[in-house]
This record gives C-alpha cells, sequence and structure tokens, in this order.
C-alpha cells in the first residue's frame, strides 16, 4: 500500500484530496497548524493526523503533498527532499488522480466552487457516479469531495501562482476572470496570460464552456485561434443565451436558450442572480456530455450550494445571519445585493474580515466601495496569509475604518479588536430586524458560528 503525507491537510482542497486518496487504498497521513472539521472527519475515516510540523511525521510515506501555502523551508518538506521522497503540490498530485479519468475543470475568480459542486451534482443525479474535489462543503453530499467509479472527474481549478496548469482535463468551464491574486499576478494582463494558457491545454476533443459575457475572459478566447468554446450568457451574441429571468425574493429562474430554440428552464435553489451564470454554464457542458434536459433541471432545482456561500445560520434574537467566503469587492458586492433581495424589509450589517494585507492594499478603494453599500460594518483586524512584514505595515482595518467614516460620517462603522468585542457590538443589535452577514476567507466562519451558537445574554 502506498503511504501519502500531506503537508498542510486541514485546508479544503487539501482534506478533499486527502479523502479521495483513502477512498482509493492509499495510506494517508497528514499534518497541519489546525484541526477542524475535515482533519477530525478524516481521522474517523483512518488517517494519522499530526497537529504541528515536525520532521519525523514523513515516516515512511512514498510521496509528499504540500498546499501552495506551505513554504519549502516546513521541516517535513526540508525532510523529505532530504530523504529523496518526492514532493509534490497539491494542483500537482490532484493533476495525477484527474490524468486517470477524465477530467473536468472548474475556473474562474469568481463562482467556481459553487459550479464545481453544481456540475458533479448533475454528473450523480445523472448516474455518472463523478469523482469530485470541490473547494468548499457540497451541502447536497455534506462533503467536500466524493469518490466516484465513473469516467468522470470534476475539480475545481485554481488560478493562483498558475496552479491549475498542472490539472489534467478533457472538458473546462471558465465562468469570469478578474484581479486578484496581486501578491502573485503582476496585473490583469499576467491573469489572463495565464487563464489563457489555462485554455490552451484544452483536449482536442474536449468541451470549454465559458462566459462569453465576461471581457476579459472574450479578450483571452479571442486570441486562441484553436478553441472554439461554447459560449454562454446574457448577451446576444451567446450560443447559449440566458433569457425570461423571473426573481422570487433573490431567487431565479430561466429559460436558456439554444440559439434561438429554448433548450431548458431552469428554477433555482441557490440565490442570487450570479447563479444564473454558474447554472446555465454547468448545464450547457451537462447537455454536451449528453445528460438529458429534464435530468439537468431536476438536479438544478435539487441543488442546495456549498458551505459559507450565503450559508444561512437561522436567527439569533431578530437577526438573521449568513456567512459568506466574500473576500473580494466584486463578490461582496454580490452577496450584499442578493441579501438585500432577500430581505428587502431588512437593513444589513456587514462583519467583514479583510484577507490579506496585500489584497487589501491593492483592491482597497474597492473594499471601501463595496462595503458601503450595507447599513452597518463591523471590521475585524486582516486576516494574515502569505504576507510578508513590509506589507503588513503597509495598511490595516485601522485605515479602511479612516476611509469608511469619511466618505459616510452617518454610517456605523467600528473595528473590534478581538472575539469578545465582535460579538457584544452585535449583540448590542440583537434585538433590531436585521441581516448580519459574515465576510471572509480566514476563520471569520468560525466565529460567525459561534456567535449563532451563543445562548441569550451571554455576556
Amino acid at each position: 500500500m502506498r503511504c501519502i503525507h500531506l503537508v498542510g491537510v486541514s485546508g479544503i482542497g487539501m482534506s478533499a484530496l486527502a479523502g479521495i486518496c483513502i477512498d482509493l487504498g492509499y495510506h494517508v497521513t497528514g499534518s497541519a497548524d489546525t484541526q477542524n472539521e475535515q482533519t477530525e472527519a478524516l481521522k474517523r475515516r483512518g488517517m494519522t493526523f499530526f497537529l504541528g510540523h515536525a520532521a519525523p511525521h514523513v515516516g515512511s510515506a512514498d510521496t509528499v503533498v504540500r498546499s501552495a501555502a506551505v513554504p519549502l523551508e516546513n521541516p517535513e518538506i526540508q525532510k523529505a527532499l532530504e530523504s529523496s521522497i518526492p514532493v509534490l503540490l497539491y494542483s500537482e498530485f490532484l493533476g495525477i488522480l484527474m490524468g486517470k479519468k477524465k477530467g473536468i475543470a472548474i475556473a474562474g475568480t469568481h463562482g467556481k466552487t459553487t459550479t464545481t459542486a453544481l456540475t458533479g451534482w448533475i454528473l450523480r443525479y445523472a448516474g455518472y457516479d463523478p469523482t469530485v474535489v470541490c473547494g468548499g462543503v457540497m451541502r447536497n453530499t455534506d462533503s467536500n469531495a466524493i469518490y466516484g467509479k465513473g469516467e468522470y472527474f470534476v475539480a475545481e481549478a485554481c488560478e493562483y501562482q498558475r496552479s491549475f496548469l498542472n490539472l489534467k482535463k478533457w472538458h473546462s468551464i471558465v465562468i469570469n476572470i478578474e484581479n486578484d491574486h496581486l501578491d502573485y499576478y503582476r496585473d490583469i494582463r499576467d491573469i489572463n496570460d495565464a487563464f489563457s494558457d489555462f485554455l490552451r491545454l484544452s483536449e482536442e476533443k474536449g468541451i470549454t464552456v465559458i462566459n462569453g459575457d465576461d471581457i476579459n475572459l472574450r479578450e483571452v478566447v479571442k486570441n486562441i485561434k484553436e478553441l472554439v468554446p461554447c459560449t454562454v450568457g446574457y448577451g446576444e451574441e451567446n450560443r447559449y443565451r440566458i433569457q425570461e429571468l423571473v426573481n422570487r425574493g433573490g431567487y431565479y429562474s430561466f429559460l436558456l436558450t439554444d440559439g434561438k430554440a429554448p433548450l431548458v428552464r431552469l428554477e433555482l435553489s441557490v440565490p442570487g442572480r450570479f447563479n444564473c451564470v454558474n447554472a446555465a454554464l454547468s448545464t450547457v457542458l451537462a447537455f454536451k456530455l449528453g445528460i438529458a434536459v429534464t435530468t439537468i433541471q431536476e438536479a438544478a432545482r435539487q441543488f442546495i450550494g456549498t458551505g459559507r456561500r450565503l450559508e444561512h445560520l437561522g436567527r439569533r434574537g431578530k437577526q438573521q445571519l449568513y456567512t459568506d467566503y466574500a473576500h473580494h469587492p466584486t463578490e461582496i458586492s454580490l452577496t450584499l445585493k442578493t441579501l438585500m433581495e432577500i430581505h428587502a424589509d431588512k437593513k444589513v450589517c456587514v462583519v467583514f474580515q479583510p484577507h490579506q494585507h496585500s489584497r487589501t492594499a491593492k483592491l482597497f478603494d474597492g473594499f471601501v466601495e463595496t462595503l458601503l453599500g450595507a447599513d452597518s460594518i463591523i471590521l475585524t483586524n486582516i486576516y494574515r496569509q502569505r504576507d510578508s512584514e513590509d506589507q503588513v505595515k503597509a495598511v490595516s482595518s485601522k485605515d479602511l475604518l479612516r476611509e469608511l467614516k469619511k466618505a459616510d460620517a452617518g454610517k456605523r462603522v467600528e473595528l473590534v479588536s478581538d472575539d469578545t468585542a465582535l460579538y457584544s457590538a452585535l449583540e448590542e443589535q440583537v434585538h433590531e430586524e436585521m441581516v448580519v452577514v459574515f465576510l471572509g476567507a480566514g476563520d471569520i466562519d468560525g466565529k460567525a458560528r459561534h456567535y449563532a451558537a451563543l445562548p441569550a445574554g451571554w455576556s
């Protein structure tokens, strides 16, 4: 039995990979700085888990896999290199596993977790028994990974460090392209080049489905003469068009047409207009793979989304609580718009944990503009990840606080220093009819769930 050791196994992608390896019959060990629901679930399934990092953890591993967040200086990585044990990035090992099946890679700056989950769910509902690796917990299966015996392997394809170029794919969906991961990419042109390389790696007989309304994506595709993608969107120039949109309190239905002919009417159980594009992209790929439109229609209706994507945590007092992964201005804007459609009669309070000092600095004006769309704002300190000391010194949540107050002096905006201060600030409003949404890609989700579980009068 081969032994795989995963460094950084608590991460959502790494934990999914660990689960697939267990299903494939590998002996799996893993380490991380933190333990969470994913590591506990993997331990129950037989993974040996080490909290913290030390050279002996490598043990008798045949291969060591590291998350992109784990540096080469990590003692376990150094031990593996000294012992001539192959060390692979998460995306490299994922690519090897995908290569054993027909890979379906889902890429894009925003929406790829939901689109991956939906694509996997449609294939699963249709009886294709796919393997799926997702960057979030798929609520229909309560897992971030599914091992299937079918021919397809669906995986979320992250563009950070161009890691999605390591994936072996037959088919692909690309949702959009926007400025992000600017701690790695120089600018939008550099990002476009990466997506261009991703699309150029398409199989000759594979299917490529893209959001034809996205300006950056259109520019990329225009320069790949050998690629003839299926274009999907609202615009008339798209092959597949989203039409006859109906909004029922933030939940949408629409008609998807093929040319001028109706293809299928979809009714979504996940909120947000942006999910119409995600669903249309998944639908077109599934249709091209031979799945009946009636099957797609029912699968889409039954799809209930992924964890931390506008996930409703319930009520606390008169507050409706949500948690969302949004950590980019565009994502925050879409989340706020959707919540205001669902709860048109209520005020919205945002609890925002900025993610990375580098991202906060480079997208600073966008954060200020979008956060001002909320009725009140509570900021936490920036969640540090991959930030240098100079980047940490360059910007802080105090800077966001100052600019938000300058832009709207009458709006309630505050910065909390710790969890107790956060919960106290929210407790002051617990008797007000309002929506509270916790936003960020760091550990803010844990704070949201803790607050939701607090007893009345906890303070």
